[in-house]
């Protein structure tokens, strides 16, 4: 039994050697494909971080959208239409409008082109400049470069900036303005257009020309506004048909009266009227069914405080003078001098100064009737 015992353990360790010895050689394989694998995996994760490493270094950075002030929105061929105060349509018309999205409420306008009604049942009035600013909210139309106003009445004017209440129906301007209408031709350095379109005010020193329907073909082709007489012809005396220059610190235009106040100087030929202040009442030369109406002559003048007139042959000084064309007189009370070109001279309360025969009615007797006796007559040239 122990011999058996021997022989058989000897046989299984001859069977058990090999095998054991081919299972550490695969376990060796193994631990060695093991070890490739994960070092090809540590490889790859190497080389991947790298590759994302890479990515994000070459990749933009992402940035947080933030609205931009100078973020905008184009428009093309723009239009805005609305109402004003009283009811009347306007248009507001662009070759192009850019929104900047801080402030939704102003859009800046290239050719920017406003219509609008002054009255009802009138042709459209037009606005037009090169470049403006409109603000929606308030309906305020700021225009600048080369802006033009024609009136449906026939009023043209042109300015390089315009500031358009057009809810109001008033315009405003800081710089000068030049216009032409059935009142002749007025400037101004700064400017107001009030109550409907309807008033016009020359502000900052102002110059105008007015024209009697007489004049008209002497005057044709005239560019320019200035103070001295474009006529041809003799020299002539206050009311003639001549053309009327004016120049004052500031001119209220409305209809057929003017109203000129500070330093105001009237001129027709060698004839000139200064006063502090002066009204212009020019007459109705004809009125369109449409309410067109053309004005014809300076027919009224009433000029206040520091009154002097003064033509070649006399000089006539008071507190107030009253201009009277269908009369061809002026009346002149308050502390009246009379001054002839020889130097002789008369004073009193009250004078009336014929146009056509240069003759003056002088009164000394203050507040008392010109019509008794005491009346002084003289006449002018002797």
């Amino acid at each position: 039994m122990t011999i058996a015992s021997t022989q058989n353990d000897g046989k299984l360790a001859e069977f058990w050697e090999p095998r054991r010895a081919l299972t550490l050689d695969a376990a060796r394989r193994h631990s060695a494909f093991i070890r490739i694998a994960r070092r090809a995996l540590l490889g790859s994760a190497a080389l991947l971080a790298a590759t994302l490493v890479w990515y994000f270094i070459r990749t933009p950075k992402a940035m947080t959208l933030t609205p931009s002030p100078d973020e905008t929105v184009k428009m093309v061929n723009p239009i805005y239409k609305g109402r004003t105060a009283d009811g009347s349509p306007y248009r507001i018309t662009a070759n192009d409008a850019i929104r900047f999205i801080q402030n939704p409420d102003e859009v800046k306008l290239a050719q920017p082109i406003l219509n609008f009604l002054r009255t009802d049942g009138a042709k459209e009035s037009v606005v037009l400049a090169v470049s403006g600013l409109y603000d929606s909210k308030n309906q305020i139309l700021n225009l600048n470069q080369d802006v033009k106003l024609d009136t449906d009445d026939g009023y043209r004017c042109k300015t390089g900036h315009s500031r358009i209440f057009v809810k109001e129906k008033r315009i405003e301007g800081d710089g000068g303005i030049d216009c032409t209408g059935t009142f002749g031709k007025a400037a101004g350095n700064g400017y107001e257009i009030n109550d409907g379109y309807t008033e016009f005010v020359f502000k900052d020193g102002m110059v105008a020309q007015f024209i009697p329907n007489e004049a008209d073909d002497a005057l044709r082709g005239l560019s320019t506004i200035g103070l001295a007489s474009t006529s041809k012809g003799p020299k002539a005396s206050f009311g003639t048909d001549r053309p009327v220059d004016v120049s004052a610190d500031r001119g209220v235009y409305r209809g057929p009266k003017t109203v000129l106040t500070g330093n105001v100087d009237v001129r027709q030929e060698d004839a000139r009227i200064l006063a502090d202040q002066m009204d212009l009442v020019r007459e109705i030369e004809w009125e369109n069914e449409d309410g067109t109406i053309k004005y014809g002559n300076v027919n009224r003048i009433v000029a206040v405080g520091n009154f002097k007139y003064t033509n070649p042959e006399s000089t006539v000084t008071g507190n107030k003078g009253v201009y009277e064309r269908d009369k061809n007189t002026i009346t002149v009370t308050g502390n009246v001098r009379y001054t002839q070109a020889s130097g002789n001279s008369v004073t009193g309360c009250s004078l009336v100064y014929d146009l056509m025969t240069n003759r003056a009615s002088f009164d000394g007797r203050c507040g008392q009737d010109t019509k008794q006796n005491g009346r002084v007559t003289i006449k002018t040239g002797q």
